[in-house]
């Protein structure tokens, strides 16, 4: 392709490594930056041509967005989750989505771990406790994650170091795919059908990427198949959750706690149900934002841009819709 290649960034915190990937290749790089709705995407992609799309924030990204970019070739995400872009209607246009790779699995893996220690040892209300006067040793008895089983639901990346973390710890490690999909036996651990999973598992962690077919699967029915009183730890994406029920389940004592990274609406309204649950620590889904993690994450996804129009490669592991594979004319699949 002719130079110069012209590259969309949502977002511009990541704009310098991402510039030192693509200077060379001679592209050019226009970012958007705050809040990006679909009629202003559709404006900004109508306006000239694009031949990429680096992905940092959430923009929507359906058919009628991908529409208005006609040259539009790649949309290369800056972490791992796609769940903003209509797969179906890029694949019908022969436009390659990819992510980073596991560029935020290890940040993400030990934000999991920390909030799986933090919820099962009471951490966050011991220390509010403490402060408020109240000294409770004497009083108060833990209880171990040695000999715990934790259940992973998707076993991706950022699952399998979770497990790997967790067996260290000497945990009983077990797994499954996201809902309506198979898990892979390669980390080796023991792969279950999901009810089975919540049935089993002392902590269930989340990990799966989120799509229509499983949006708001953790609800009361699921609850109700896990052990009394488990803990639910989240550092995927919030809409996994039936946010009322889990907090229902919170208030009834169901679930005896949760750890959550992120939420179905961010920054969450003042009603969300979640907010006063009893035995809950949400943070701001930071799980990936660490300096290291950023910087590779910039450098990955611009990374595959560079790929694509210079080296005509691709690194099949980061292509999501790999339907596109036997469309694609002179690259080499590495």
């Amino acid at each position: 392709m002719a130079s110069p290649i012209h590259v969309l960034m949502t977002g511009d915190d990541l704009l310098e490594p991402a510039s030192r990937v693509l200077a060379p290749i001679g592209a050019t790089i226009e970012t958007m930056s705050g809040p990006i709705e679909q009629a202003r995407m559709i404006a900004t992609l109508s306006a000239r041509r694009f031949d990429a799309i680096l992905v940092r924030a959430n923009p929507p990204l359906g058919a009628a967005v991908l529409d208005a970019a006609p040259d539009l070739v790649l949309i290369s995400k800056m972490g791992a989750g796609v769940d903003s872009v209509d797969l179906a209607a890029a694949t019908a246009r022969n436009i390659a989505v990819m992510t980073a790779g596991d560029a935020n699995a290890d940040a993400t893996a030990e934000m999991a771990i920390a909030l799986i220690l933090a919820i099962r040892r009471d951490v966050v209300r011991l220390d509010a406790r403490l402060k408020a006067g109240i000294w409770d040793r004497g009083r108060y008895i833990a209880t171990e994650l040695r000999g715990q089983t934790l259940g992973i639901v998707g076993l991706g990346r950022i699952g399998r170091r979770v497990g790997e973390m967790a067996e260290a710890l000497g945990m009983r490690v077990i797994a499954s795919g996201r809902p309506g999909a198979a898990a892979s036996t390669a980390a080796g651990f023991a792969v279950l059908p999901l009810d089975q999973l919540l049935a089993e598992s002392d902590i269930v962690s989340l990990h799966c990427p989120m799509d229509a077919s499983n949006r708001g699967f953790l609800n009361r029915e699921a609850i109700a198949r896990m052990k009394p009183g488990a803990l639910l730890v989240n550092t995927a994406r919030g809409g996994l959750l039936n946010e009322a029920d889990v907090a229902e389940a919170l208030a009834s004592g169901r679930l005896g706690g949760a750890a959550l990274d992120t939420l179905a609406a961010e920054p969450p309204k003042a009603d969300n149900p979640l907010l006063s649950a009893p035995n809950t620590i949400i943070t701001p889904h930071i799980a990936a934002e660490t300096a290291a993690t950023m910087e590779r994450i910039a450098v990955m996804g611009a990374e595959n841009v560079v790929n694509w129009f210079v080296r005509r490669e691709m690194i099949v592991d980061r292509l999501v819709n790999r339907a596109v594979l036997p469309r694609l004319k002179n690259v080499s699949i590495l």
